[in-house]
């Protein structure tokens, strides 16, 4: 979301100096608070990037438990061996995956997997994964 604040990257001190600039500033009564970061994006253009981006996210009337009931309906009420790191995986999965950013052909990959030896203390079902299965790898322009 914050990604290409300015055009041509400032260095530290200069961000900092902005930054001191309008937290030194008088603080002055306003109704509209996104209208105030328009007018003022010239003066401080990061911060009112930043600040415009923030703001004008839409509050919402839905229930928080609404929201955050996926997790439910991925992990059973009681008793699952999920790690953390594999449920939030899943989680990812999921979301990504109806975005297209999850390739047919990794999942596939995943799920030929070969389960873990029961000897190695596993279940039924449990598959051994390869080192760094969990990364995700952000491309860069």
């Amino acid at each position: 979301m914050f990604n290409n604040l300015c055009n041509a990257p400032p260095t530290a001190s200069t961000n900092q100096d902005k930054l001191a600039r309008y937290l030194a500033a008088p603080t002055e009564a306003v109704g509209d608070v996104i209208a105030w970061w328009f007018k003022n994006r010239k003066m401080y253009p990061c911060l009112s990037h930043m600040a415009l981006d923030y703001l004008s996210i839409p509050a919402t009337s839905v229930d928080i438990e609404r929201v955050f009931s996926h997790g439910r309906l991925l992990l059973p009420h009681v008793c699952n061996r999920l790690t953390a790191q594999m449920t939030c995986a899943l989680m990812c999965l999921s979301n990504r995956s109806r975005l297209g950013f999850i390739e047919d052909d990794d999942v596939l990959a995943i799920a030929s997997l070969l389960e873990v030896p029961e000897d190695e203390g596993a279940k039924e079902g449990d598959v051994l994964m390869p080192e760094g299965w969990d990364t995700i790898l952000v491309e860069q322009e």
